[in-house]
């Protein structure tokens, strides 16, 4: 079943999506308990380093965010 991305005020149907099956539910859950283990063996200077890297991203494109968060 696909899942839809429609604007709340015109009810237009932003874009599409094919929902994932059990087996790449189980695959991307397996990844991301993987990149947990990395991640908690990183030490905080490299943790902080990449959190300030997102949150300059956020920053940058934070017009483009909000117009998609507005929008869906």
């Amino acid at each position: 079943m696909p899942i839809a991305s429609i604007n709340p005020t015109t009810a237009e149907t932003l874009k599409k999506f094919t929902a994932s099956n059990s087996r790449e539910i189980e695959e991307k859950l397996a990844k991301a308990a993987r990149a947990f283990e990395t991640h908690r063996r990183t030490s905080f200077p490299r943790r902080a380093e990449r959190l300030n890297a997102a949150a300059n991203l956020l920053e940058k494109e934070q017009d483009r965010l909000a117009r998609i968060m507005t929008l869906e």
